[in-house]
């Protein structure tokens, strides 16, 4: 136990950075600061979110209150976070487990593999405590200030807290753990690796389809209407995907009882089985999946006439950008990270849509929404706010100065002007823009039954939204680079100019939806107003980018 406790502080103290900022700050006080200057403008930035979530809950809680089901807000937050901890920590746990640069040192030392794989699950733990705060907080003190709860209630939510992530996490680490494992068999580790990660999180979706077309039809009135007269039942229906959470629903919602303390140590138990299991299946497992990840093989390779082919000269914008994609592509750290999350997020948040069984009555309610002309401003508006938000949020541009690490100063001698150089990381990250707009416009058209012209005009308008978010990340990366890193995964998950571009792309997506809603209600009036708001931020930045960004770049190599 000792080792283990050892591990984790030195996995702690390296991923959040702790030694280095130690170090800066003996030559410049200051830079204690910086952390909490991020801290702030992340709390300054999601704030409205916050409250926003906050009043929902409030007026949620209001209307619930006299039918008896106002703990129903505490159930919906344990769903929720427990959902997105589940598919954010499958990421979390493949770059923790396999792409830590320190993993050979790890295996060097005199320590059993539950020691460390313990260690490095409690390192992803502390991040999910994290992810967890805005989001079930909130439920946890609404329900408990307004309804007065007692003391009982206070310390159940205070552990149920720390214990609602081991559940949904054990379980992502087992799916990584298994699949992982046999994806270090072949030689092209890194394309195996990159195909296991996917594959570890296509079983989750899986997974979720699967409980949930095992479920009953929540769409059937005579089902909801039996929920309503069974008020328990409801907590068994919302939290069917993760079963453990009904009891720790059942002990905040009934804390003053007997029954209430049964449920708590049925949830505490079950979540500590589920971590013992996950570290015992680690015991045999990972060591089999770690060992040999960090080499690199070396084939002979004929060179044919198909080959040679490749290897004639293309225009030197091109070949920058194609080299831009490949690093993007070729490296899993950056693939599940940069790359993944496009695509991903966008299906996760349509999953729930697909998955509603259509009933005898008539179309799906949201079906006739795309028919509504009222309802076009708020579509556009919202798929807009996606597109910016996935553009902040990928951290291709706003890492492709960091991607390149010690190695930049190849830049200086390449016969490519830094201008070119410039537009060629701007285009790889609106390459993968684009592509992540068409993937949530089909799904969009699919759901909402868009005519060809809609789908054309929201095209347009997201297209346009993305460009200043490439642009400003590109920026941020250009004055804040982060070159001085011993492993990949630092230069993408720690690093800070990825949090400050997705502050920014959630404040530009939050006053446009504002500004949209509030004021504008002229379809035309409203295209017009997005493509005018989104295209002089992308000017603007563009000619930064083209000026000041250029003599940054040419700073930073001389």
């Amino acid at each position: 136990m000792k080792k283990y406790l050892t591990l984790v502080k030195v996995l702690l103290i390296n991923s959040f950075g702790f030694s280095v900022l130690r170090t800066k700050a003996r030559h410049n006080p200051l830079e204690y600061l910086k952390p909490l200057a991020v801290g702030a403008l992340m709390v300054i930035a999601f704030a409205p979110v916050i409250f926003l979530y906050v009043d929902i809950l409030n007026r949620g809680y209001d209307l619930l209150a006299p039918i008896g089901l106002q703990w129903t807000i505490l159930t919906l937050g344990l769903v929720l976070v427990s959902t997105i901890i589940f598919y954010f920590g499958i990421f979390y746990v493949i770059n923790a487990f396999y792409y830590s640069g320190n993993n050979e040192f790890i295996l060097a030392l005199p320590v059993q593999a539950w020691q460390v794989l313990g260690a490095r699950f409690t390192q992803v733990l502390f991040y999910e405590y994290l992810t967890e705060l805005p989001l079930l907080a909130p439920p946890l003190l609404v329900f408990g200030l307004k309804s007065n709860a007692s003391i009982l209630y206070w310390i159940y939510a205070l552990l149920g807290y720390l214990l609602v992530p081991l559940v949904p996490l054990a379980l992502a680490s087992v799916m990584a753990l298994v699949v992982m494992r046999f994806t270090n068999l072949a030689r092209r580790k890194d394309l195996f690796r990159i195909l296991g990660g996917v594959l570890v999180i296509f079983l989750a979706v899986g997974l979720q389809v699967v409980m949930q077309k095992s479920g009953p039809n929540v769409m059937d009135a005579a089902y909801l209407q039996d929920l309503l007269t069974h008020p328990d039942s409801l907590i068994h229906v919302l939290s069917r995907y993760f079963p453990s959470i009904r009891w720790l629903a059942l002990a905040l919602a009934y804390s003053s009882t007997l029954g209430a303390g049964l449920n708590f140590l049925a949830f505490s138990a079950f979540s500590i089985i589920a971590v013992g299991l996950c570290w015992l299946v680690g015991e045999k497992l990972y060591y089999r999946g770690l060992v040999g990840s960090g080499e690199v093989t070396r084939r002979k390779r004929k060179y044919t006439g198909a080959y040679s082919r490749l290897l004639k000269a293309s225009p030197v914008l091109l070949a920058y950008l194609q080299k831009e994609i490949r690093l993007l592509l070729r490296t899993p750290t950056y693939f599940m990270n940069c790359v993944l999350s496009i695509f991903l997020i966008p299906i996760f948040l349509f999953i729930p849509f697909f998955l509603q069984t259509r009933s005898e009555a008539g179309p799906l309610p949201w079906e006739a929404l795309g028919q509504n002309p009222h309802f076009t401003i708020i579509l556009l508006a919202v798929l807009s706010g996606i597109a910016i938000f996935l553009a902040g949020s990928n951290s291709i541009t706003s890492t492709s100065l960091s991607r390149e690490g010690k190695h930049f100063f190849v830049s200086k001698f390449i016969p490519l002007p830094y201008r070119k150089q410039i537009q060629a990381k701007l285009l790889s990250g609106l390459i993968f823009g684009v592509l992540g707009n068409l993937l949530i416009l089909s799904v969009a058209a699919f759901l909402l039954k868009l005519n060809l012209s809609l789908i054309g005009l929201c095209f347009i308008v997201m297209l346009v939204a993305i460009i200043p978010m490439q642009e400003v990340g590109l920026l941020i990366d250009l004055y804040h680079p982060k070159l001085d890193w011993d492993q990949e995964q630092k230069a993408v998950k720690q690093n800070l100019n990825s949090i400050l571009a997705l502050l920014l792309a959630v404040l530009l997506a939050a006053g446009l939806f504002f500004i949209l809603i509030k004021w504008i209600h002229s379809l035309i009036l409203a295209v017009l107003f997005m493509l005018a708001y989104n295209g002089i931020f992308a000017l603007g930045f563009y000619l930064v980018l083209m000026t000041k960004g250029i003599a940054q770049y040419r700073r930073l190599e001389g």
